[in-house]
């Protein structure tokens, strides 16, 4: 699978889009990212970055704080994430204690939250997001370039992101 995120001009317009697309609405979700970032100068956390994520509205089967260490391959109109580490916990401070023990290297940067919701249509994932301090997007999970442009079309978006969400608000906030 690939993916790819794009600025949309409005949420709710798009979700009667997807919707007439024939995409099935599967639930909402919500949650705070708390972004980890290098103990060095220069950095793009499109790069490497470590996040700690908190549930507060999620029906996925996952415990309430996933801890994930990204690397993010941007191409022309797609991307492929790394996960390079991914472990769950039950409290924030579980994570933070790991990534003291484990990932020294790191230290907490910002957070932010976002909120969004989670459509099907056939085989492809499509989540619509609104991102605190940032734009409408919707992100696109496909199996290749081709279905995701497709769609891209069909749905109509402003402009195909090219770097990690964390790394656009890191440059928001400087």
């Amino acid at each position: 699978m690939i993916e790819a995120r794009a600025i949309i001009e409005n949420i709710e317009k798009t979700k009667e889009k997807v919707e007439e697309l024939g995409a099935e609405f599967k639930n909402d979700y919500a949650f705070k990212d708390i972004i980890f970032v290098p103990k060095k100068e220069d950095f793009n956390l499109s790069d490497d970055f470590v996040r700690v994520r908190v549930y507060s509205l999620t029906y996925w089967k996952t415990k309430n704080v996933v801890l994930v260490r990204k690397k993010t391959e941007f191409k022309e109109k797609d991307k492929i994430d790394k996960i390079i580490l991914r472990e769950e916990f039950d409290t924030k401070k579980e994570a933070f204690d790991f990534i003291s023990k484990n990932l020294a290297e790191f230290e907490k940067g910002f957070d932010y939250s976002r909120k969004g919701w989670e459509y099907h249509l056939d085989n492809k994932r499509i989540f619509i997001e609104d991102i605190e301090g940032y734009k409408p997007s919707i992100e696109i999970e496909a199996k290749d370039e081709k279905e995701l442009e497709d769609l891209f079309d069909k749905i109509g978006i402003i402009e195909i992101v090219k770097e990690s969400v964390p790394e656009i608000i890191r440059k928001l906030i400087k």
